[in-house]
């Protein structure tokens, strides 16, 4: 009886041994575990917080592209360089590539943001997110500026186009479908009433003939097709993928287009003098609708945590 007991004592104690042993191994690999991760998680964050902070920098001054080098944050390390046109060449000037490098101990994370810089649409004749094909672009004083397109833009710029409708729909200026126009359509002029422009909205495809004239902003959510020796005095906008369509015709130091356009889509000429003149007075006009200027995402892309 007792040589049974001191068996079964024996037993347990090495049961229990082999239990504690077993508690204590998977405590520490539950706190390596925890370990790690939170190494990943910080070296992510510090990754985030030099992204952020270039951001910052870059709302200030659009031209800085210095970034920082081993830039200490909570016992960690942040790398962050500034891509420009200059540096890549498959971006635009209004674009930056920013790459945020996160290092905490052996665990390095990269954030990667895509920013994009609104220039000004009162300063241009022609923003697109096309090509301009055989289509010049021409200061107010009539000489070539290409400096005043800005053509195969990767996005659109915000813009409040709702605003700009509303303003055509209290205006009466609102026609469904295509529409071919009169000589001289909406009155004569740029302006609606004192410094208030005509705004029309157009849901489908524009058209001006030739020897005709028209006035103000047209929101056109098809195409505009300006035949040869036509005129717009005033902007043209293309909401929705599409395409200005212009002919050459008439005399060639007139333009086919003076103001500016802001279009979703391509803008093709052909035949001969076809040109866009800029004027600062219809892109001012217009660019009243322009919402802020500020920084904005293109996108995002953060390593994984694990």
């Amino acid at each position: 009886m007792g040589r049974m007991m001191i068996i079964l004592v024996m037993g347990l104690t090495l049961l229990f041994s082999t239990l504690s042993v077993q508690i204590n191994r998977h405590s520490l690999t539950a706190m390596e575990k925890t370990w790690i991760h939170y190494q990943h998680v910080k070296a992510r964050n510090v990754a985030t917080s030099g992204a952020y902070m270039a951001l910052s920098r870059l709302s200030l001054d659009d031209t800085w592209t210095t970034g920082f080098n081993d830039l200490p944050l909570e016992g960690a390390i942040a790398n962050v360089v500034i891509d420009d046109e200059t540096s890549n060449p498959g971006l635009s000037s209004m674009e930056r590539i920013i790459t945020s490098i996160g290092t905490f101990q052996d665990v390095t994370k990269t954030v990667e943001v895509h920013v994009g810089i609104p220039p000004d649409l009162a300063d241009l004749a022609v923003y697109s997110t096309g090509p301009l094909v055989n289509v010049s672009v021409k200061n107010e004083s009539g000489m070539p500026d290409l400096s005043l397109a800005y053509t195969d833009m990767p996005f659109m710029l915000p813009y409040d186009f709702d605003a700009l409708e509303a303003l055509a729909e209290a205006q009466g200026h609102v026609i469904t479908g295509d529409v071919i126009f009169d000589d001289g359509y909406p009155n004569g002029s740029f302006y609606y009433s004192g410094t208030t422009p005509n705004v029309t909205k157009i849901t489908g495809n524009m058209q001006v003939r030739g020897g005709r004239t028209v006035y103000g902003i047209f929101v056109v959510y098809g195409n505009a097709i300006l035949d040869g020796n036509s005129r717009v005095e005033g902007v043209i906008t293309l909401p929705n993928p599409g395409t200005l369509v212009m002919y050459g015709g008439g005399d060639p130091k007139e333009s086919s287009l003076t103001g500016g356009t802001f279009a979703n889509g391509n803008i093709d000429g052909t035949g001969n003098h076809i040109s866009i003149k800029y004027d600062s007075e219809y892109m001012g006009v217009f660019a009243q609708w322009q919402l802020q200027r500020n920084l904005f995402i293109i996108s995002w892309i953060e390593s994984p945590l694990q």
